[in-house]
């Protein structure tokens, strides 16, 4: 990884995007109605436009290259065109949370464009809700139940199955997972418990792992096979204990929001500025490379892998060439069994079969270089 460009915005970040061909990134700020638009040109970040919602705005997704669905807190979801500045459609339904008032809305989205889906939360009626992409037609008893706070959805590589992590509180959290065929959703019984907040998840690129990461701090991760959700392995970095504040973001609770796994290697943005690229199975740190004046909070890339765009909590806003890391992403077979799964998209975690890791202590995350 090479830094190719850096510009500061001086804004609080929650998270970045990028557009698949590597040609435009959108940046969420925490806590806020705004956000901003930065086309690349040349390995060049070029500041575009900034725009504010009445809103606050507390996820986004690209669909296409030039449009953006945005998951706001108090209104519908609402799609943007990025070149005429316009918001060109809208769905959902605004409902009011009894258990948290101050949810309304939607928390977190995905658009599944080959599938044509569009998959969003509802923070206020706490289900997640699915789409026909280029209708906006809801998809026909398919609203499953997802708890409070619904804050990442991720897709597996079959592009068949979903998973939807829940941050319930600084000490836990839980993953659920849905089968998505020919317009119709089933849930797997079972589920992933974390014993930390989880905040980002990922399937890996065979499919046949699925990592989460998270923290309060300190930082941890936590590895299960897919899709019997067996235990692997947990790691933690207590090192994080001691990173002043403010250090998070009020999108869930804790800091990043992403990271990418090439093979069994985790690309994180970490909390001393840095990029850790960290052993899967040994928790050991075999690369970084230090890229932002403060804690970095998201990381994600272009189709090709070519480039890496990273950002931090004080407001710089990274690009990075890639050289050396392998992106094979591969489409898997991967299905649940038949028996594992239910219609009842309404089923609570308490009847459901939990996968929590059994250690009292979780493995050191360790350096194997100097920072």
């Amino acid at each position: 990884m090479q830094i190719v460009n850096k510009i500061d915005l001086k804004r609080k970040i929650s998270k970045s995007l990028i557009n698949a061909s590597g040609s435009t990134a959108l940046v969420l700020f925490d806590n806020s109605r705004e956000f901003a638009i930065i086309n690349i040109v040349d390995d060049q970040l070029i500041l575009s436009y900034y725009q504010q919602f009445d809103f606050v705005i507390l996820d986004a997704c690209f669909s296409t290259e030039d449009y953006v669905w945005f998951a706001l807190n108090g209104t519908r979801n609402i799609e943007w065109n990025i070149n005429t500045k316009t918001v060109s459609r809208t769905c959902g339904d605004v409902a009011q949370n009894n258990l948290a008032p101050h949810l309304r809305g939607y928390s977190c989205i995905k658009a599944i464009a080959s599938k044509n889906l569009l998959i969003a939360a509802n923070a206020g009626s706490s289900q997640i809700e699915f789409y026909h992409l280029n209708s906006l037609v809801r998809l026909d008893n398919t609203d499953a139940l997802c708890e409070v706070y619904t804050k990442n959805i991720v897709v597996h590589p079959s592009e068949q199955i979903i998973a939807a992590q829940i941050t319930e509180s600084e000490d836990t959290g839980s993953i659920r997972f849905f089968e998505i065929k020919d317009n119709s959703v089933k849930l797997y019984r079972k589920y992933i418990a974390t014993l930390f907040a989880p905040s980002a998840c990922s399937f890996s690129e065979s499919g046949e792992e699925f990592v989460t990461t998270g923290g309060f701090p300190p930082f941890s991760y936590q590895v299960n096979k897919f899709p019997s959700l067996d235990f692997i392995n947990e790691f933690t970095d207590d090192e994080g204990l001691n990173i002043p504040e403010p250090w998070g973001n009020t999108r869930g609770i804790t800091y990043n929001n992403d990271f990418l796994i090439s093979s069994s290697t985790l690309i994180v943005p970490y909390y001393n500025g840095y990029i850790n690229c960290i052993d899967q199975r040994t928790g050991k740190i075999i690369e970084s490379i230090k890229c932002c004046g403060s804690l970095c909070n998201s990381l994600t890339r272009s189709q090709d892998a070519n480039l890496l765009l990273c950002s931090a909590i004080g407001g710089e806003i990274v690009l990075l060439r890639n050289s050396n890391l392998k992106f094979n992403i591969v489409s898997s077979a991967t299905a649940f069994e038949e028996a594992d799964t239910t219609t009842n998209l309404q089923l609570p975690l308490v009847e459901m079969e939990d996968r929590t890791s059994p250690l009292n202590d979780p493995l050191p995350i360790t350096e194997g270089i100097a920072r």
